[in-house]
């Protein structure tokens, strides 16, 4: 899937203009970074294709629980951003990200969610000069 998405990239990233190496144009990083995900996807790949295991059933132990708990998560997150603000729904995010799929202690996820939304609006909000939701923080 994600070869496939590297090769959709360079594809699109052909269409733009590329530029020369002095003077990239819009197509260029897209390019770039196609290539070189897709080259680590390849070593993926290959690196699980060397390695003698024996394949689980998919539904054997839940191991699709957490992708789709993952997934819920990340539109829940998706969906709310511009209602709850940046720093609510981020906090948030993180939290039940923390909480539900990496399982880590309670004081470890409250420290990390905090520090994380903190850096993460200073540098979008005021380093980069981004406008961010600001939802209910904002009323």
């Amino acid at each position: 899937m994600l070869l496939f998405i590297c090769g959709m990239t360079i594809y699109g990233s052909i269409n733009l203009s590329m530029g020369s190496l002095h003077r990239p144009g819009p197509g260029f990083f897209p390019f770039l970074l196609a290539i070189v995900l897709a080259l680590f996807s390849l070593a993926l790949i290959f690196q699980n294709w060397a390695k003698d295991k024996v394949p689980l059933p998919f539904w054997e132990r839940h191991s699709w629980l957490r992708p789709l708990l993952g997934l819920v998560i990340l539109t829940a997150y998706a969906i709310l951003v511009n209602s709850l603000g940046f720093i609510t729904s981020t906090f948030l995010f993180l939290l039940v990200w923390m909480a539900g799929i990496e399982r880590l202690n309670w004081k470890t996820i409250i420290m990390v969610s905090i520090a994380t939304t903190v850096v993460l609006y200073l540098i979008f909000n005021l380093l980069l000069d981004v406008p961010l939701p600001k939802g209910i923080l904002a009323k």
